[in-house]
């Protein structure tokens, strides 16, 4: 992405790939950064992933003190 935009499927959602290593660990792949970026995750920042068992996750990142980070298209509080 020459432009440094990165595109969201609709709002609110991220498209990212999970990849699973040969010894049954998975991690984000292709679209993890411009999630980050978007979202400005730094080093000490807590990421917590909830997995809905339809191809979605819901997140919530918390800054280096604990306290959650709200973005215009949290759905909870």
């Amino acid at each position: 992405m020459s432009s440094g935009a990165c595109p969201m499927a609709r709002p609110g959602l991220w498209p990212s790939e999970v990849m699973f290593d040969g010894e049954g660990q998975m991690f984000l792949h292709n679209g993890w950064r411009c999630f980050a970026r978007s979202h400005d995750i730094e080093a000490g920042h807590f990421v917590v992933f909830k997995y809905d068992g339809h191809n979605d996750f819901s997140v919530k990142v918390l800054d280096g003190t604990m306290c959650r980070r709200h973005y215009h298209s949290d759905e909870d509080d």
